[in-house]
């Protein structure tokens, strides 16, 4: 009798009740969100629009590609919120009303015009912008977004983004720190600064998979957590990337959290192909939440809208997954390899780095530890190739909007330091040179 009162439920009954918890949660305080008034949204959106007129749609730091900001879609973000009340606020979660999308060189000049005819009680139409519904998104960064902009303009919103990230990154290393090491730490410091974590924060759209990432990171880390907890939580954290990114770098929700689990000492003593199943349930059970999150919106925006919403997220799918065109370039894998070999070989680049990739595999080979070391390593490599299969799946996504999504590269570089330190050990390699050379 009392082993039947202790028996958990079956896993999938409470991994729907953690996801059921988890959808109420969010859709109330989106809900609430929306419901707040737009007056004071709009005014202090007014200087906010002058911003982004004075930075550009897309500005970028030292002029390189890969640290360019998106003020473009930002807009598109702020326009929803000074939109959210034009309509009652269940509607307006559902239809997420812009303006003017296809306008990639005036979008900030739309937005105050939009501003200015809400003042002068006219709408959008009125005004001579086009309505657009983006309803295939959840658009949860509203949760935050449209209470702030009650207080504060963008930039404020830029400020307070700063100092939550700053708070969980600093969080994240002192429980690293604290329950894997201070090399754990080191390895995600250095991964999440080269991916510039540091202009994160400067767009909304950018922050919200870092900021879910790292809170998913502290959440694993208070405590140890049993791999079904663990899973379960990657459930949570699959709906809320769902419910609140637009597709920027959600893999960093799964794969950080994951990774550091791993790292925890007592996980290491269990690694090996057990842990690699065990890695693979927890993306399944991440996959479960984010899948099923977005596919409620389809479904409910379109009961509530009568558009056929579900048809145009499955466009979407296929838009972002199949070969489309980039730069007059049909994305199939042929074109996107000899691209690749174009551009290096015209820059003089590709059989040096052909050269330096045999060397990298001959050390990587000559200093690995032992057969067993390297199954024990296996699970932190199966987390840094996720962002690759990421990549892979959504090429025409990943290549179009390379220079935001390469940031999910911070998973590869934090889960591949580690995985090269439980299995490689440099020492090991010189002392077999060594050896060679007194044989010889």
């Amino acid at each position: 009798m009392p082993e039947t009162q202790n028996r958990k439920p079956p896993f999938a009954l409470r991994a729907l009740a953690v996801f059921g918890v988890t959808m109420v949660l969010l859709f109330v305080l989106l809900l609430g969100a929306c419901a707040l008034p737009g007056g004071p949204v709009r005014t202090h959106l007014t200087d906010s629009a002058a911003t982004i007129v004075e930075e550009g749609l897309y500005p970028s730091y030292f002029g390189f590609k890969l640290f360019q900001m998106d003020n473009y879609t930002d807009t598109l973000m702020l326009m929803e919120a000074a939109s959210a009340d034009e309509s009652d606020p269940l509607t307006a979660m559902m239809t997420n009303t812009a303006y003017n999308v296809d306008n990639f060189e005036t979008l900030g000049q739309d937005l105050a015009t939009y501003l200015e005819a809400r003042a002068a009680g006219k709408t959008g139409e009125q005004a001579g912008l086009e309505p657009f519904s983006y309803a295939r998104y959840w658009h949860g960064y509203l949760i935050w977004l449209r209470p702030l902009l009650c207080l504060m303009p963008y930039s404020g919103v830029r400020v307070v983004q700063y100092l939550v990230l700053a708070g969980l990154f600093a969080a994240v290393l002192v429980l690293l720190r604290r329950r894997a090491g201070v090399w754990a730490a080191v390895w995600f410091a250095v991964s999440q600064l080269l991916v510039t974590v540091f202009w994160v924060p400067h767009q909304i759209q950018y922050f919200t998979c870092f900021a879910v990432a790292y809170a998913g990171c502290a959440w694993v880390l208070a405590r140890p957590r049993r791999s079904d907890t663990l899973c379960l939580g990657l459930v949570a954290l699959g709906a809320v990337t769902a419910f609140c990114d637009l597709l920027v770098t959600p893999i960093l929700t799964l794969g950080l959290p994951l990774t550091c689990w791993l790292l925890e000492p007592r996980q290491r003593l269990r690694a090996g192909g057990a842990q690699c199943a065990l890695a693979v349930g927890g993306a399944l059970s991440w996959g479960a939440g984010y899948g099923v999150c977005w596919g409620l919106k389809w479904v409910l925006a379109g009961l509530v809208t009568g558009q056929n919403i579900v048809a145009d997220a499955l466009h979407q799918i296929g838009v972002r997954t199949a070969a489309d065109t980039w730069h007059g370039m049909e994305l199939t894998w042929g074109n996107i390899l000899q691209f690749v070999y174009s551009t290096l070989a015209d820059r003089g680049l590709f059989w040096p780095l052909v050269v330096l990739a045999v060397l990298a595999v001959a050390l990587f080979a000559g200093s690995l530890r032992s057969r067993a070391a390297l199954v024990r390593a296996l699970p932190l490599a199966l987390t840094a190739v996720m962002p690759l299969v990421w990549f892979a799946v959504l090429r025409t996504h990943s290549i179009q909007h390379g220079w935001f999504t390469w940031r999910a590269l911070g998973l590869t570089l934090f889960a591949g330091m580690a995985f090269l330190y439980f299995a490689c050990d440099l020492r090991l390699a010189a002392r077999r040179l060594m050896r060679k050379k007194e044989s010889i």
